[in-house]
């Protein structure tokens, strides 16, 4: 079980700034969350209807000890019987972005993908993943391949959209020209997918629950 997204994402995204981005950044968490979310409904663990449903009960029991706060907070939502925003709020949870974050860590780690770097803020000292440029450019240039070769993968398409929720893929292909021709491209592969679809309205309904919990946050430190 690879959460091939979410990796990437981690690999595109995390820096070292005045905040570590996927260790104090609410949104940057969140969507890192879905980011795994996505790869579990990809790999056909879970699925995506009017609700998130287990589909796989096996492979979702052998998960690794790093989605057992995921595991157990989503199987509690659907036991409940909750409606697909109310599910989606386990996105915003720190503990598991948290527990993900220092899980697919250790393994990019292994890979020396990433190095481990200690960052001290003004509220605590965190353990960063800090990526390599070589890691960085590596998932450039795989979801360059992906958008410009003959098919695309479910992962690609995932993660794609996730930078496009964040109107993050101008940081990733900095030349406008190319990405506007890759904008194009990927719009075009996409158009009338049945699993795109289902992924582009379960991040809608991810951006909302991710907005209000914001504006939850904002309220109460106010």
């Amino acid at each position: 079980m690879e959460l091939t997204t979410a990796k990437n994402y981690l690999l595109l995204t995390e820096r070292i700034g005045k905040k570590p981005m996927l260790r104090t950044r609410f949104t940057a968490q969140a969507y890192f969350v879905l980011a795994a979310l996505f790869d579990l409904v990809d790999q056909r663990i879970l699925d995506i209807g009017e609700t998130i449903s287990i589909k796989d009960d096996q492979e979702f029991a052998k998960l690794p000890d790093y989605l057992s706060v995921f595991k157990s907070e989503l199987t509690d939502e659907i036991k409940e019987g909750h409606d697909l925003q109310t599910q989606l709020a386990i996105i915003t949870s720190w503990d598991i972005a948290n527990q993900l974050y220092d899980g697919l860590g250790a393994g990019l780690l292994a890979d020396q993908l990433v190095e481990k770097k200690s960052v001290k803020n003004n509220l605590d000292t965190h353990v960063i993943y800090l990526p390599k440029d070589a890691a960085r450019k590596q998932v450039q240039d795989y979801l360059r391949n992906q958008i410009d070769g003959a098919k695309i993968s479910q992962d690609a398409v995932s993660l794609v959209l996730i930078l496009s929720e964040l109107d993050a893929l101008k940081w990733v292909f900095t030349d406008k020209e190319e990405l506007a021709n890759l904008t194009a491209a990927f719009q075009q592969k996409v158009a009338g997918d049945a699993f795109y679809a289902k992924e582009k309205a379960l991040a809608k309904v991810a951006q909302d629950v991710i907005t209000k919990k914001k504006f939850w946050y904002d309220s109460w430190l106010s």
